[in-house]
């Protein structure tokens, strides 16, 4: 499952790929940083640091793609 598919899950109702702020655009607030931060680590086998977990980490595909691969996941 891709990150893409991930978001997709908790919002369906939005295109991720046209936004380059998801908190900013309004397509995720801190509930679903939880859960996308609870399926990143199910779906890639990973553990994503406390300190890590702030909105810039998450703002976009590509802030999340790095977020994953510092933790040692390939998406």
């Amino acid at each position: 499952m891709s990150v893409l598919d991930l978001l997709s899950a908790i919002r369906p109702e939005f295109d991720f790929r046209q936004s380059a702020d998801f908190f900013g655009d309004g397509l995720l607030d801190s509930l679903d940083l939880i859960t996308l931060v609870s399926d990143l680590e199910k779906t890639y086998g990973i553990r994503i640091d406390g300190m890590a977990i702030v909105p810039e980490n998450f703002s976009n595909l590509e802030a999340i793609e790095r977020l994953l691969g510092e933790a040692g996941a390939r998406p």
